[in-house]
């Protein structure tokens, strides 16, 4: 079975951008094979992203993008 990414298009990107205008807080509800280096792009240079993976059944579903203060802090 092929491994096939989800990539984001141009205007996931532009929505980003326009969404950092007004917050870094930040949520992104993707497939489970969205492109990380995508997403990870999304955060910028020295940029922060976490992603958790959603299960149901104990197969991976969706993956959700926290960026900004949504981060869990490591303390």
């Amino acid at each position: 079975m092929r491994h096939v990414s989800f990539s984001l298009t141009n205007h996931t990107f532009e929505i980003f951008r326009l969404s950092k205008l007004i917050t870094d807080n930040i949520v992104y509800f993707l497939p489970r094979n969205a492109d990380m280096n995508q997403i990870a792009s999304l955060a910028g240079p020295g940029g922060r992203v976490e992603v958790e993976q959603n299960f149901l059944n104990n197969k991976l579903k969706t993956i959700t993008a926290y960026f900004g203060g949504l981060i869990k802090s490591d303390g």
